[in-house]
C-alpha cells in the first residue's frame, strides 16, 4: 500500500512540475522583445563629431563590440534589419575624490548618446542614453590619453546597455 501511494505520489509530482514547467509564469527573455525591434542584422553607423574625432572612433569600436556581445546580433553594411545611428550628445571627464594633499584620486567619465534606430518596420525612433565610469589612479599621477579613452570606451559600453533596455522597453510595449 506504501509502495502504490509513493508511484502514485511521484506521478502527481512528475505531472505538477511539466505542468508547470510548460505553462511557466509567463516570463520571456528581453531578446525576445528587442528582436521585435531590432531584428538580427544591424547597420551600425557613428556620426564623427568635428569637436571631439577621436571620442567618435572610439565611439564606433564600442558600438561594434556591443552589436556583438550585447544586442547579440550580426553586424552588416547592407540589407539590414535595423540602422543604428549614434552620436556623442556630450562628454566629460570629472574628478570625484581626492587624496590628503589635494590630488584627484578618483574620476568620473561620462558619456551622453544621441541614438536613432530605424527599425526593421521603417520605423524611426530616437533616443538619448547616458553611461558612466568610475576610475581610480594613484596618488600624485598623470592620467594618459589611453586611460581617458579606455574609460569614454567603458562610459559608451555602458550607455548602449542603457539604450538596449530602452529598446526592450519598446518592445514589451509593441506587443500590447
Amino acid at each position: 500500500m506504501k509502495k502504490i501511494f509513493l508511484n502514485n505520489l511521484f506521478y502527481l509530482f512528475i505531472f505538477n512540475f511539466l505542468f508547470f514547467t510548460l505553462t511557466g509564469c509567463g516570463y520571456k527573455p528581453s531578446s525576445l522583445y528587442q528582436n521585435k525591434i531590432i531584428g538580427k542584422d544591424i547597420q551600425a553607423v557613428v556620426e564623427i563629431s568635428p569637436k571631439t574625432p577621436k571620442k567618435s572612433a572610439f565611439l564606433k569600436d564600442a558600438l561594434n563590440d556591443a552589436v556583438y556581445t550585447v544586442f547579440g546580433a550580426n553586424l552588416v553594411n547592407k540589407k539590414a534589419n535595423t540602422k543604428i545611428i549614434l552620436s556623442i550628445n556630450s562628454s566629460s571627464l570629472n574628478a570625484l575624490d581626492y587624496d590628503e594633499n589635494g590630488f584627484p584620486i578618483l574620476y568620473r567619465s561620462e558619456v551622453t548618446l544621441k541614438a536613432k534606430i530605424i527599425d526593421k518596420h521603417s520605423k524611426v525612433r530616437n533616443y538619448t542614453v547616458s553611461g558612466n565610469y568610475d576610475f581610480a589612479i594613484s596618488p600624485n599621477s598623470i592620467i594618459n590619453d589611453q586611460l581617458k579613452f579606455n574609460s569614454f570606451k567603458q562610459a559608451c559600453v555602458n550607455a548602449i546597455n542603457k539604450l538596449l533596455a530602452e529598446i526592450t522597453k519598446d518592445g514589451v510595449k509593441y506587443e500590447d
